[in-house]
């Protein structure tokens, strides 16, 4: 399996997530961070990032989908996570991995929905958390395809596993050029699956959620727009040896797959 991680002028957010799946996952999740700067400020941080998580691999961007089909074409599962995630929670890719080869009609695991996530973010409502059958003490299995919001949106690139072959026509065919474009065109095209894989894994309390907390795109993504937030700010944070600490993130229960959290930096010397 590989774990990809699609991140961009987030240093600060993006190491906040790697010690963040270094405590709740133990195992070789073969992380590979496809990252993108705006200037030399945000490419050194990301150089700083490389020393202090041997862990990661990171790979500068060049041509994003051919970039990504490099990465992936070769492995059986992939793990898609965004720099915004944080884990609050253990979660063991091994035996999503099992589940998934044991429910062939399951079109992957996600990691940000669970019967904790009865609001969308994105839409600003609430959303029912559709019927389910618990498949091992803390890991569900529901219906998406008439299922609401979040429930709805199987494919998204923020932290859920997927076989390889169930996307590799999609990732090799489709017109891409980002991972805002990329999870568009997987979400439209998930109509091919509604028949062959309805069913979607979940954990009862979801371990993974994004803090929404600035934007580095274009988009009419929702987010937080408080300047002190925004990714110049956070670099200078940064690059002041500034770290977010993942004290209030311990154990969190988000009540979305997107919640903004304040966060707090604590300053020392590296």
């Amino acid at each position: 399996m590989i774990t990809i991680i699609f991140s961009k002028d987030r240093a600060l957010q993006l190491d906040l997530l790697l010690r963040s799946i270094k405590e709740n996952n133990k195992e070789n999740l073969n992380i590979h961070v496809l990252y993108k700067c705006s200037n030399e400020r945000h490419e050194k941080s990301y150089e700083i990032l490389a020393k202090e998580h041997p862990e990661a691999t990171l790979h500068k961007e060049v041509n994003f989908k051919q970039d990504l089909l490099d990465l992936i074409l070769h492995e059986m599962y992939i793990l898609f996570m965004v720099d915004d995630n944080i884990v609050a929670r253990k979660f063991n890719t091994n035996e999503m991995i099992g589940l998934l080869n044991y429910h062939p009609t399951a079109i992957g695991f996600s990691l940000r929905l669970g019967g904790n996530t009865n609001y969308c973010y994105s839409l600003n409502c609430n959303q029912n958390i559709p019927p389910s059958i618990q498949l091992k003490e803390n890991i569900f299995m529901c219906n998406w395809v008439n299922a609401e919001a979040d429930w709805n949106y199987p494919f998204e690139l923020s932290s859920s596993m997927y076989r390889t072959k169930d996307i590799q026509s999609m990732l090799i065919n489709l017109d891409y050029y980002n991972p805002n474009s990329l999870e568009w065109m997987l979400y439209t095209h998930s109509v091919w699956h509604k028949e062959r894989q309805p069913l979607l894994m979940f954990y009862g309390v979801s371990p993974c959620f994004c803090n929404p907390i600035n934007k580095v795109n274009p988009s009419n993504n929702r987010s937080n727009t408080n300047i002190e937030n925004s990714a110049d700010s956070l670099l200078t944070n940064f690059e002041k040896c500034g770290r977010i600490s993942y004290d209030k993130f311990r154990g969190f229960v988000s009540n979305a797959c997107h919640q903004e959290v304040d966060i707090n930096i604590i300053y020392k010397e590296m």
